[in-house]
Order: structure tokens, then C-alpha cells, then sequence
């Protein structure tokens, strides 16, 4: 088992093409930045923030809509990522409150594991993602857990995610250095890994087209609203 999870289809062609079409167009697009700031050494590509401009809502909700259910899918499968970090409690069939666990999870977590991935956790902010053939890519080893001046926000991703919105023949694979696994980009093909140093990968030059992708992070929410 190594925690990389791949779910093809997850987005249809319409939705691939409008957000190809934003990033390609939209005026918000900037050169893209590493958590230190801009290296083009270390990542060369376009980069569109959907949640900073109000007109690219829509694509944005439509995205989160279906990050959320390939969430679910993905915590069910690893659910101790549900209950490892934060105790979580749910209600018996008497009405008493159990914290859940391994051995109780399929009987507790019935029908409830929506609620519980909207409790603990957040989308980050949506990145569009432009990697011109043959110069773009982010070949620097690097994992998605780090500490920042000001706020530490990096520090509550648990899972990267990310959707591959264009097919690339050649080169362009999202390469994770432990595992030893190199995943091909293909139309709407959706993949989640953990966002920690594990699962350290790199983004390799795509040879034969531009490479498109959206991506972000599933992360905690605030103790401010967990523990309140």
C-alpha cells in the first residue's frame, strides 16, 4: 500500500476544456511560485487562483463538488487519516457518544463518513496549473508540509490532490521518489496522495504537449473550529 490513489474519469471533457480555457486566457494568470516565491529553476509554469477572482466561482464549486466525494472515497479507504490526529466521536445505536477506531469504524462511521471529512477538513486554495511543452515542469523533489511567515497553513495539508485536465504522451508524469511511481496524465483522471515529506514527488517535463492540471490540498480545519 502506498497511499497514491488514482480515479480516472473524474472530470468530464466540458469541465477539463473550461478550465484549460481559463488558465489559457484569464488575465488573473502569473508565473508560478513555489511555497518560497518564484524559482523557475525549480517550477516553470502559468498559474490561475480560482478562489481569487469571483468570476471563475463557478468552476471552482464544481470542482470542490467532486473533490468532496473522491475525498470520501479516499478516507474510507484510509480511514485512520479520520481519526489518527483528531479524536472523533459519533453516536451508537443507544445514543452514546464512542470515539471512533479501527475496529469500530465500518459499524460507526456508517453513512456518516460525508460529515466527518467536512469536520475535519477544508479544500485549500484551487491552483490551474500551465506546463508548456518541452521548458514547463516542477522538477524539483519536494512535499506539500512547511512552515510560513505569518500564518502556518502549509502545516494542516493532509493530502495533496490534483486533476489532470489534458492527455500527454510523453513525459509530464507526476513522479513520487519513495514509491518509485511515475503517474501518466490523463484527461480527467483524478490523483490524491499524502502531502507529507513520504511522499516527496516532482512534476516532470512534458515532451510531447502542454500539460494541464488543477490542484490543491485537503487540509485540516482551524482548531479554532474543531475545538470550539
Amino acid at each position: 500500500m502506498d497511499f497514491i490513489e488514482v480515479y480516472p474519469n473524474a472530470l468530464n471533457d466540458e469541465l477539463c476544456q473550461k478550465l484549460i480555457q481559463a488558465v489559457k486566457n484569464h488575465p488573473g494568470v502569473v508565473q508560478g511560485a513555489t511555497g518560497s516565491g518564484v524559482d523557475k529553476t525549480k517550477k516553470l509554469s502559468r498559474d490561475l487562483m480560482l478562489d481569487e477572482h469571483p468570476d471563475l466561482a463557478e468552476l471552482r464549486k464544481e470542482l470542490l463538488q467532486i473533490t468532496l466525494a473522491k475525498s470520501v472515497d479516499y478516507f474510507k479507504q484510509h480511514a485512520l487519516a479520520l481519526m489518527g490526529a483528531v479524536s472523533v466521536g459519533v453516536k451508537d445505536e443507544h445514543g452514546n457518544t464512542v470515539t471512533l477506531q479501527p475496529d469500530n469504524f465500518e459499524q460507526l462511521a456508517d453513512g456518516k463518513v460525508d460529515a466527518i471529512v467536512k469536520y475535519l477538513f477544508r479544500s485549500g486554495t484551487i491552483n490551474i496549473q500551465h506546463y508548456q511543452k518541452a521548458i514547463g515542469g516542477y522538477p524539483h523533489w519536494h512535499s506539500e508540509q512547511f512552515p510560513q511567515i505569518g500564518h502556518n497553513e502549509a502545516l494542516h495539508r493532509v493530502v495533496l490532490y490534483m486533476f489532470y485536465l489534458n492527455d500527454v504522451e510523453e513525459g509530464g508524469e507526476t513522479e513520487f521518489y519513495y514509491q518509485q511511481r511515475k503517474i501518466k496524465p490523463t484527461k480527467g483522471t483524478m490523483v490524491i496522495a499524502p502531502a507529507a515529506f513520504t511522499h516527496s514527488h516532482r512534476g516532470n517535463v512534458p515532451i510531447s504537449d502542454d500539460k494541464f492540471i488543477a490542484t490543491s490540498w485537503i487540509m485540516f480545519n482551524r482548531a479554532e473550529q474543531l475545538y470550539r
